[in-house]
């Protein structure tokens, strides 16, 4: 019985220092937002 030969899977390419996922650009983003609306609606 012949097997193919094993092939690590490519690491993946990472991202260089300093750049942000747009989740974490998001969260920068709305949460200072929601916190003023939050502020100027309690008065």
């Amino acid at each position: 019985m012949h097997y193919p030969h094993y092939r690590a899977t490519p690491p993946r390419p990472r991202r260089a220092q300093g750049t942000l996922s747009p989740l974490t650009f998001v969260l920068l983003v709305t949460v200072p937002a929601v916190v003023a609306v939050a502020a100027l609606r309690a008065r």
